[in-house]
């Protein structure tokens, strides 16, 4: 089964407000929060697609993140220290770009956005990142480019099990 959460068509609150955290800190899950939650529950299999926006995520899945992997879901503190709690998930990341990844990588950013955008939001909470995939100069690309690369990705990737 697969879920679609496009975040821009459910028009999407990122907003984390002072009410969301205070009943989060209180143990109590705003509703729009826990069904974002009990999505993420039920996967085996998380794939974000998004485009790069001044180095990171848009603002949009900037907010999900920090609404939906709350602490106490997502990760929690333990004698050992924090402790992410969503261990049985995997995650594929797929960022488009606009510039080429030779100007990402003459900055040593793609590794830093593995690190930043994967490890430090997903790893952080238990998950394991298979693979953060780039597409380049998006902007710049024809149709048949773009499905060039989307063709190569599933080709990639329809061999994944869990």
């Amino acid at each position: 089964d697969v879920t679609v959460r496009d975040l821009y068509q459910m028009n999407y609150d990122p907003v984390l407000r002072a009410e969301d955290l205070s009943q989060l800190k209180k143990g109590v899950t705003p509703p729009d929060i826990a069904v974002e939650q009990e999505l993420l529950m039920k996967a085996d299999l998380i794939s974000i697609i998004y485009p790069l926006w001044w180095a990171s995520f848009p603002a949009i899945l900037k907010g999900y993140i920090d609404k939906v992997l709350a602490y106490g879901f997502a990760y929690e503190m333990t004698a050992q220290g924090i402790e992410g709690k969503l261990k049985n998930k995997k995650v594929l990341l797929f960022t488009s770009m606009g510039n080429s990844l030779e100007q990402y990588e003459q900055k040593n950013l793609i590794s830093a956005f593995k690190q930043i955008q994967g490890d430090e939001v997903f790893e952080f909470c238990g998950m394991s990142v298979l693979n953060h995939t780039f597409f380049p100069q998006i902007p710049e690309s024809s149709t048949h480019e773009i499905q060039t690369l989307l063709d190569s990705t599933i080709t990639e990737f329809s061999d994944l099990t869990f």
